[in-house]
Order: structure tokens, then sequence, then C-alpha cells
């Protein structure tokens, strides 16, 4: 929390400096943040502590008066129900003595004005920490979901091709156990001929006596009335609150069990136990859980649904894509953008079908891979530190490792890992050069180059269309492809109506 407390320093130096008033941020450790008006005078430190203290133990509104250094306030700063620090302001000039009962009146109006004014700016500061707070709780939560989409993705590949061997099925149950944390994971399909497939993590066989008959009993305790079972899943998170789960094994623990289900036929259960209790397990794990199941069961009635299964991957994908660039108001709509560049370009360099099909899938997910770099490296203002740019640097790699999974992919994928490979030679992740660098992925970094200058940044404001067309000039033949860079030029130019563009333009960070 103090690092939240810290990122207020910068709103409070402004402010001190068109008001008459100092501010300081307290927390049980201390001074956390100090933005001085000019020409105050600092009331003595322990008085400023003891103000503190007083406000972070009794969680309201203090002020305190000194008639040699001038009036302090201070305000607590509430995060839920905790008091998590405290706003202290004081005055630039002394109170004073007071000499008549007007100025005394007029004193008395001065200090309310304070409370509120404080009151109201504390309020504020609270917002803006739980603002980061759940900023925070999204980045964490897209981290999961890329978990859960890797898991995901591993896993539709076996379940396409899966012909129900126990040998099959067993590598399908080791992917879960891992992938979920669990102790033991199971299918149990009574309508094929495959006996039960149990898959136990290491070191606990002996904790167990008869899986098999264990998982049997978990599914025979199932309520026949739970209302959950109309969804197609059972769910316990503490064995020892039920008796029935209670009296299946000494020790507490949890369990989820899906349905495999096609058409409202059902063919058996997946499921997962642990005895670990670090977790619950998470709505994701439930829908991934479900969506395993859902594909089986259209694999055991003969179907083809696993192309839908990668369809929805895909989307899945492109979602995500949404979601990161929503965080970032400086890259919202970019991959968007690109892709209706390398559209245009596609149509007018006269691709065929598949060429375009797999230039349009990495145009728009080329960007996937920034879903692993922190947004204080996204969105720095400044220069980036060589730590800093190689982070950004590894998002084609990790774009590259994410989509993998993805059969319907698999073309597109050498334009995701090499649209920032330079013409000369120069770029990365392998330095390939000219006609090396595959064709979709020269396409890309010209329309990605273009919208990156062309749109605001943390670090500098958006170029107009003349000026990035001036720039692309420049770096015709060494970053990007020229006869790309020619046709671009065509396409933008007309639909933009641009004049012909100056020729003194300055290269600056982009992509």
């Amino acid at each position: 929390m103090q690092e939240h407390l810290k990122e207020l320093e910068g709103f409070l130096t402004s402010l001190s400096q068109i008001s008459r008033l100092s501010f300081e941020i307290h927390d049980e450790q201390g001074l956390v943040v100090s933005a001085s008006a000019p020409c105050t005078r600092k009331p003595d430190p322990s008085e400023i502590r003891d103000l503190s203290a007083e406000i972070l133990r009794r969680g309201n509104n203090q002020r305190a008066f000194s008639c040699r250094q001038g009036a302090l306030f201070g305000a607590p700063i509430w995060i839920g129900e905790r008091v998590v620090g405290s706003l202290i302001a004081y005055d630039a000039d002394p109170p004073g003595e007071t000499k008549s009962s007007s100025e005394a009146e007029e004193g008395g109006r001065r200090v309310a004005q304070m409370e509120s004014f404080l009151d109201q700016m504390a309020r504020l500061l609270e917002e803006k920490c739980a603002l980061q707070r759940e900023i925070e709780e999204i980045t964490d939560e897209l981290s999961r979901s890329f978990e859960d989409l890797n898991l995901y993705a591993r896993i539709a590949a076996q379940i396409r091709a899966l012909r129900f061997s126990e040998a099959m099925l067993r590598n399908l149950m080791q992917e879960v156990l891992a992938s979920m944390d669990a102790d033991l994971a199971f299918a149990v399909l009574p309508q094929k001929t495959v006996r039960p497939v149990m898959v136990v993590r290491p070191g606990i066989a002996d904790r167990v006596e008869d899986w098999d008959s264990f998982s049997e009993a978990l599914l025979r305790s199932i309520p026949e009335k739970a209302p959950s079972l109309e969804e197609n899943y059972f769910i316990v998170n503490h064995s020892q609150k039920t008796a029935v789960f209670r009296d299946l094994h000494p020790d507490p623990y949890r369990f989820l069990l899906v349905r495999v289900m096609y058409n409202q036929e059902s063919y058996g259960w997946l499921g997962v136990v642990s005895f670990r209790f670090e977790e619950i397990f998470r709505q994701s794990e439930l829908r991934v859980l479900t969506s395993m199941a859902e594909q089986l069961a259209a694999v055991i009635a003969n179907t083809n649904l696993y192309r839908d299964l990668e369809r929805f991957m895909i989307n899945m994908v492109r979602s995500l894509v949404c979601a990161i660039e929503a965080k970032d108001v400086y890259t919202r709509g970019h991959s968007e953008r690109v892709h209706g560049y390398c559209k245009r370009m596609a149509d007018r360099l006269g691709l065929d079908e598949a060429q375009q099909e797999s230039l349009l899938w990495a145009s728009l997910l080329h960007d996937i891979g920034k879903i692993g770099i922190p947004e204080r490296i996204l969105n720095k203002p400044g220069k980036l530190t060589e730590k800093e740019f190689q982070r950004i640097k590894d998002h084609p790699k990790k774009g590259f490792v994410i989509l993998k999974p993805l059969e319907p992919l698999s073309e597109s994928m050498p334009s995701i890992l090499h649209h920032h490979e330079r013409y000369d030679g120069g770029g990365y992740p392998d330095g390939l050069k000219g006609e090396e660098i595959p064709l979709a992925a020269r396409i890309i970094a010209v329309a990605d180059t273009f919208d990156a200058m062309t749109s605001t940044r943390a670090y500098r404001s958006a170029k107009s269309v003349q000026e990035a067309v001036a720039i692309m000039d420049q770096v015709s033949g060494s970053q990007l492809d020229p006869r790309l860079v020619d046709v671009f030029k065509e396409i933008i130019m007309k639909e933009k109506d641009v004049p012909s563009p100056c020729q003194d333009p300055t290269v600056e960070r982009v992509g």
C-alpha cells in the first residue's frame, strides 16, 4: 500500500504549487510523501508525527494549532474499512493573534473550509489508491487467464486426436493434474470400453488405499438434487464441512467434478481432488474443465467440434487482446487499426486468400506477447532502461509461445515472431534481413510503425500523417521494406488526401 501512496506525490506537488498549502502523507511507519508550497515554514516534525498518529488511531479528521508556525490539519485515508494513511496539510502563514470578533469569525470559517477541503482531498486520494489496486487485480486476473488459456490450448490438440485409449486419457489427465495443481485427476467414462483413468501426484500414492474406489465413492455421494448439477458440475471446497464427504477420508480435501455430456447424453465425469488449501478452485478452472468435458463428449459422439474449440480459442485470444489494450489509453484500438491497414495492403498487393487470412490473424494478434510486460514499462513517459527495453523486445517470442498450440494460426506464427525484424538485419528476435523476413511480417512492420507514430503515447504526442510518412521515407530500406513503404504511402496518402511530406523528419521510438 505504501507504493500506492507514493504514487500520489506528483499530484500533491502540483497542488501545493497552486495553493498556499503544503502536504504530507504518513502511514504507520512514518513519512511517505512530502509536497511543500513555496515560502512555507514547516511546523515542528514532532507535532506532525503526533497529529498523524492520532488520525491513524482514531480514524477521523483532526486539527492542531501552533501560534509560532501556523495551523496543522489532518484527515484519514481509508481503503475499505482500514485507515492506511493520514493526509496532513499546513498553511504557509502562521495564524497570528486574533484582534477582533470579525477576525475570529473569519478564522473560524477558514478552519471549517480547510477541514472540508482536506476531507474531500482524502476521499479523492482514496479513490486513486483503490483504482490502482483494482488495476493490479485486473492485471493479476489477466495473468491467470493466460495460464488457463495456455492449459486449454495445450490440451485441445490432445482432445482432438483422442482415440479413447487408456494411454491417451492418461496423458490428458496428467496435463490437468499439473496445470490445476491437484493431487488426483481422473476420468470415469462408463459408456466407453476403457477403464477409469486415475493420475495421482507423485509422493502421495499411499495417502488413499484405493484411488479407484475413492473416486467412485465421490461420484456416488453427489446429492441428486444439488443445484449445481443443473449446470453439470459439482464442487466441494472443504470435505470436513459435509458429513458424507468427511467419512470418505480422515484428512480434509476439496474436489471438482464436471459431467462429460453432449446433446443431453451423459458419458461420465472428469474430476480433480486436492488435499492442499492454498487456494480454492477458481471459476476460471471450472470453465476450463467444463470446456474440456464438453469437447471430450463431442469426440465421443464422433463429431468434428474440435474446429469450433480452436475457433473459440482464437476468439478468446482476440478478447484478451482487447482486454489488454483497454487498460492502456495509449494503445487502445492499436491492433484493430494495424489489422485494417494490413487488410488494405493485402488487397493492393493481390495476396491470395490463404496469405490474406494468415496476415490478418497475425496483424490482429501481433502484440499478444505484451501481456507479460508491466504497465509501468509500457506506459513509461521517459527513456527505457536497457533491462526494460529487453522486456519489450521479448514480446514477439512470448506471443509466439502463447499462440503456438493453435493449429489454425500455424501459418501466422512466423509473422508474429518476426514483426520487429529490420529490413537491414538490425531487428529482433533473430536479426533476419530483407527477403528472409516473412512478407506478412514486413507488412505488419509498416502498418505497426505508422500507427505507433500517429497515436499518442506516454512518451510523446501523436504525429500528423504527413510527419509519419516523412519518417517512414527516412527509414525505408533500413528499418522497413521500401517496396511496401511505397505501397502503404499510395494507400494512406490517397485516403487522407495528404500532400507530399516534408524532408526533415525525426525518428522516434515506435512499435
